[in-house]
């Protein structure tokens, strides 16, 4: 059975114009951030968005450090303040290639010496 939550919509307001998530103020008012929200809407307020904004990656600079420069795709993450993940997608979304492998590694020796 559904609870009525009695929840002062000025303090709640305020304190999430202050900057206070939703997760924050549900912890404090015992509720799910989902009531939060609702009551937010009720007060006139539009819930900030609650997702990240998507990674803006240039594709001429994606394209020059990866297949040009040979940059590993942690490293090319880590310039960008962005996970290996989100290069990886970036790279598919943009139709980048993979990179080919090294020689060594094409003929299947990775470094070690052919058994005879």
């Amino acid at each position: 059975m559904p609870r009525n939550l009695l929840i002062p919509g000025d303090h709640l307001c305020s304190a999430y114009l202050a900057g206070q998530s939703t997760i924050v103020l549900a912890r404090r008012y015992s509720c799910s951030p989902t009531t939060i929200a609702k009551h937010l809407r009720l007060g006139g307020i539009t819930p900030r968005p609650s997702r990240f904004a998507p990674a803006q990656i240039e594709e001429t600079a994606l394209r020059r450090l990866y297949l040009d420069e040979c940059w590993p795709i942690t490293a090319i993450a880590a310039h960008f303040g962005v996970s290996a993940s989100t290069i990886g997608n970036q790279r598919r979304r943009y139709g980048i290639p993979i990179r080919a492998r090294h020689k060594d590694k094409e003929q299947g020796s990775y470094g070690e010496e052919e058994k005879r």
